[in-house]
């Protein structure tokens, strides 16, 4: 088989969203990267006789450098590599993370040195699934509230968290005396599948149920946008799981957060 790689243009997005809708949950990320957050992102194609055999990308607004892709079994995997490192130098010489299903971590692993994996649950919901939690001061994030956002993203020690995540989609707080003591927002919302993320409490404010409404309310306002919601959660983490099983959410598949280097 002769492997062509080609940058995404709009000549090929059609037939890469062709290829990644076949499974809209496992292939989330790499839908988000060809769709709305294709502006900071580079996007390889991997295709033999116009049928593609994997898409990669590496997406520029993370504090660290950040691939994912989807790829037929053999060749193209490395393919895509190279040619994503051929765009983007950095992905070279630095450790590089990705989260992926578990099997493309294995996948993965046949053609680079990992670092370190750890396992994550990927927890979906429908709206006939969901169960509300509902507080007094839950309401929709803005830009004013940016700064109470990065204090509680510090706060709370999330490593990817980005000033301009409300241009994602919808995020919602909790609110004590008008201070937010939880938040959670939107990753991505393509018109096929949300991720919710940036889940956080203040230390002071834990276990009393504020990111679970924060979650319930923002699933509720994505499902206006996107007929599935979805949010990970390390495998270890039983008291989040356990909250996020209370919301009527479940564990459709496990992902790996992997680090390595090509």
């Amino acid at each position: 088989m002769t492997l062509e790689i080609s940058d995404l243009d709009n000549v090929w997005q059609p037939h890469a969203l062709e290829y990644l809708r076949r499974a809209p949950y496992r292939n989330a990320i790499p839908l988000s990267n060809v769709t709305q957050l294709r502006p900071n992102c580079a996007v390889v194609v991997a295709h033999s006789r116009e049928l593609i055999q994997g898409v990669a990308s590496h997406y520029r607004d993370l504090p660290f450098p950040a691939v994912t892709f989807v790829a037929e079994l053999g060749d193209p995997l490395p393919t895509l590599l190279a040619a994503l490192a051929e765009r983007v130098p950095a992905l070279r010489t630095d450790t590089i993370s990705t989260v992926v299903p578990e099997h493309r971590a294995r996948q993965l692993s046949q053609y680079v040195r990992v670092e370190s994996l750890e396992l994550e649950w990927q927890m979906v919901v429908e709206p006939e699934t969901l169960k509300p939690h509902e507080l007094p001061d839950i309401r929709r994030l803005h830009e004013a509230d940016l700064p109470a956002m990065q204090a509680l993203a510090e706060q709370g020690g999330m490593v990817a968290w980005r000033p301009g995540i409300l241009a994602n989609g919808p995020a919602f707080g909790a609110f004590v005396a008008e201070q937010l003591v939880a938040m959670a927002a939107t990753h991505f919302a393509t018109t096929d599948v949300i991720e919710i993320g940036n889940i956080v409490t203040h230390p002071a404010y834990r276990r009393q149920g504020f990111s679970r409404a924060c979650v319930s309310t923002l699933a509720r306002a994505g499902f206006t946008l996107a007929p599935r919601v979805y949010l990970l959660v390390m495998t270890d983490n039983d008291s989040a799981y356990a909250a996020y099983r209370r919301l009527g959410f479940w564990p459709a598949e496990r992902f790996a957060f992997v680090r390595f280097r090509l």
